[in-house]
């Protein structure tokens, strides 16, 4: 069934040929082709036998059922041949027919018998190595690949070692030492080079893995696996450019090697070289043209490179292919709301199902209804998605308070958070959202029992420890259990611009103002955004260093002119005479510049 129909003469021909291990010279295979290999050995004579009377029957009602698409039926009665004949043939016919249905248990079962009945066929050996190596029987498999390397047939030991990935260092390094024995017969075979190769990247041992391809390419110069390799390693040197430069070259050599011209792409992407990556796209999907994932790559890498109408086109395609529909269905609903056709924008949206875009799909569609003043909308939107989809039920509750947060309907928003809560009582995001949405509404009990709930769940929750901590150092007095918590939080995350800026915000309540300065420079140096600037600022201030903090909060409300936070901070300090100076100043400098 791997192809072709097999009408009645032709398939007692093959039927006949069924016995074959009997009189067959060592190391010789049969003429049948490995569907998952695509090895062909020499063809041999073959030895004819003859079957019972059930096993004929059970065979031609295996082909007609192939005849009519029924690869189940056809499938379980050459299996159940094969195992009761133990005919390499049948064996054989079962193997093809499980490969082309990707029935990899029967696979499997069948490649290992026929193994087992024709000891001698090197296709035979390397079918079973191959299904025993995407089972993770990896050891097993490397025995019956060095058997065919033994019996001088072509092997696939790299096969091997891409199946090992999932192996822990010490199961890998069993496998290289099997491997390495094979070598020392064999020391010039390439796929064992490379199969080896590839362990010891998996291992980690990127230098000695390199030495490896190169030995592999001095002996065998443009190898297209081996190169695709080496760029790899190359690419994980941070030699990115070298990579570059040698896979480049090969494809002179190899233009439709897609795995290689693939490689070639994400490195340029890498580099942020994108014009030059979606080039490389087209070409492989010229080459693949029913490649969904491959036309996938091509529309987003177009979208960032801000071709919409191209983008456009690439998603239309993916949906006649109906490969990731729901995907191309929300990134055309973002071109369409780019260029402000909203409807077109709405219906896309509404199409995406269940699966990571659900929820970005659902969150843009609101944000976009809630711009054109039509929240209502948004909120009926969301609230039918949260009833047909109940397994993302937290998450569009969270949506539905956001866009009430955003109309300044705290309360309602806070009911909402109320009732997704009771249906999902320990769900941390939820818990987080309406501690958030209590400080607003001024409610400390509330947030603090909520980040507490938090806690007693995940006790190193980073978020819930800051927040937590900088509420109190902010709100009340509890100063040094603020600093403990924060302190906690920054252990866990100190690169987090806004756990950098809590502490420096404690250590200021707490009075150590250079130590204050000293951790809110370094947030202000990370992620200058209002609050940090403003905390900044007024540690300037109280250390006398009025000039630094106006030129602080000036610059920022440069960026953003009604931050209220910077606002109120000013006013509190009594520094808006000083800071309508230097903003005076700025801008009269800034027209003299203009004007030379």
């Amino acid at each position: 069934m791997t192809g072709s129909r097999i009408g009645f003469l032709l398939l007692l021909m093959t039927l006949t040929a069924c016995s074959m291990t009997g009189g067959k010279q060592p190391g010789k295979g049969d003429d049948r082709q490995v569907a998952a290999t695509g090895q062909t050995e020499e063809q041999q004579p073959q030895k004819y036998g003859s079957f019972e009377p059930d096993t004929m029957y059970d065979l031609l009602v295996a082909e007609m059922a192939g005849h009519r698409q029924r690869f189940d039926m056809a499938l379980g009665n050459y299996l159940q041949q094969a195992h009761k004949t133990r005919d390499p043939g049948i064996a054989q016919r079962a193997y093809q027919i499980a490969v082309y249905v990707s029935a990899r248990q029967a696979a499997l079962d069948a490649a290992v018998l026929w193994a087992d009945v024709a000891p001698e066929n090197r296709v035979a050996l390397q079918a079973s190595a191959v299904e025993l190596a995407r089972a993770g029987r990896l050891q097993e498999a490397a025995a019956r690949m060095n058997r065919v390397l033994e019996l001088k047939g072509r092997t696939s030991f790299d096969f091997l070692a891409v199946n090992a990935a999932e192996l822990t260092n010490d199961e890998r390094q069993g496998l290289i030492d099997t491997f390495d024995e094979a070598l020392k017969k064999h020391s010039g075979d390439a796929s064992l080079l490379l199969g080896k190769a590839i362990l010891l990247q998996q291992q980690g041992e990127t230098q000695a893995a390199l030495k490896l391809c190169n030995q592999l390419l001095r002996s065998n110069p443009g190898m297209p696996k081996a190169i695709v390799l080496k760029a790899r390693l190359l690419s994980r040197m941070d030699q990115a450019e070298e990579a570059l430069k040698l896979l480049a070259g090969s494809l002179e050599e190899n233009p439709d090697n897609t795995r290689m011209r693939l490689l070639y792409a994400r490195i340029l992407i890498s580099l942020e070289r994108l014009p030059e990556a979606q080039k490389q796209f087209e070409k492989l999907v010229e080459l693949s043209p029913y490649d969904g994932d491959m036309l996938m790559s091509l529309a987003l890498i177009t979208l960032e490179n801000d071709l919409h109408e191209d983008a456009k086109r690439y998603f239309e395609r993916l949906l006649v292919l109906r490969h990731r529909v729901s995907a191309a269905h929300y990134y055309l609903g973002r071109i369409a709301e780019a260029a402000e056709s909203e409807a077109e924008a709405k219906a896309h949206y509404l199409k995406v199902g269940p699966g990571k875009e659900l929820l970005p799909a659902y969150s843009a569609l609101a944000e976009m209804l809630v711009k054109k003043g039509a929240y209502k909308e948004a909120l009926k939107y969301v609230e039918e998605a949260r009833m047909r989809y109940p397994a993302f039920g937290a998450q569009f509750f969270m949506i539905e308070s956001e866009v009430l947060i955003s109309q300044k309907q705290l309360a309602e928003a806070m009911s909402r958070l109320n009732d997704a809560l009771e249906r999902f009582p320990e769900n941390i995001n939820l818990l987080y959202n309406r501690a958030m949405l209590a400080e607003k509404l001024d409610n400390l009990s509330r947030l603090e029992t909520d980040l507490r709930a938090i806690l007693v769940l995940d006790e190193d929750n980073v978020p819930a420890l800051n927040a937590l901590g900088y509420t109190l150092a902010d709100k009340t007095d509890r100063l040094e259990e603020a600093a403990k918590l924060v302190r906690r939080a920054y252990k866990l995350d100190s690169e987090d611009p806004a756990i950098i800026d809590s502490l420096g915000w404690i250590e200021y309540r707490l009075g150590n103002l250079e130590e204050a300065l000293k951790y809110l420079q370094m947030a202000y140096d990370k992620y200058p955004d209002p609050e940090i600037a403003a905390h900044l600022g007024e540690v300037l201030w109280m250390r006398k260093q009025h000039g630094e903090a106006i030129e602080v909060w000036r610059k920022t409300l440069e960026q953003v002119p009604d931050s209220a936070i910077i606002l109120q901070t000013v006013e509190r300090l009594n520094a808006e005479t000083l800071l309508k100076k230097a903003t005076a100043a700025e801008s009269h400098h800034a027209r003299e510049k203009r004007s030379h």
